[in-house]
């Protein structure tokens, strides 16, 4: 009877382990990580600027336009995704997972400061949004520096995670956008 016990505690644990481990951060389609992606992934940048940024970068595939704003204060940062609908009819949006994006910030060296999905979990179901004609999908996230950046330029990547847009399957790379922050 012991060995039993001890058995099935063997192999719940394992169970559990497992389950963790497929909570992580991978790209569902390709396996990918948020690091493995590079600077030469299609983008379009705008060249508007502000005081702490330089441009409002954004891309616009499967009738959607994704847009990344980045404003700083004090060392934190507010980051504001947008996913408008361009088309006349409903837009479906199905992310891969509970985690809809990424984010990283890199300095100028090119360290990692922040991953949002770092440690992290995530539920690991599909996730459908709908956008109405003409409307905005908004999705924001807070981060405070842990360290004085003062005087450097960040490099901030935003990567949608999306599955299918009306319920066609796409690369989700197509939803990256990047920016330079320029911290006083």
């Amino acid at each position: 009877m012991k060995k039993s016990k001890k058995w099935l505690q063997t192999i719940a644990s394992t169970m559990l382990v497992f389950g963790l481990v497929a909570c992580g951060t991978a790209d569902d389609t390709t396996g990918d990580t948020p690091d493995d992606h590079t600077d030469e992934e299609e983008q379009t940048k705008d060249d508007e600027s502000s005081d702490e940024t330089e441009g409002t970068d954004s891309v616009t595939e499967y009738d959607l336009t994704f847009t990344l704003d980045v404003e700083e204060s004090d060392g934190q940062f507010h980051f504001t995704m947008t996913i408008d609908n361009d088309t006349d009819h409903d837009k479906q949006i199905d992310f891969a997972s509970g985690q809809k994006f990424d984010i990283l910030v890199k300095d100028e060296s090119g360290t990692v400061l922040y991953h949002f999905a770092e440690g992290m979990m995530f539920t690991q179901a599909l996730v459908s949004e709908t956008i109405a004609p003409g409307e905005s999908l908004v999705l924001e996230e807070t981060w405070t520096a842990d360290e004085d950046i003062s005087g450097q330029t960040l490099d901030v990547e935003a990567m949608l995670n999306i599955f299918s847009v009306d319920n066609e399957q796409i690369d989700k790379s197509k939803f990256t956008v990047n920016k330079q922050v320029a911290v006083d």
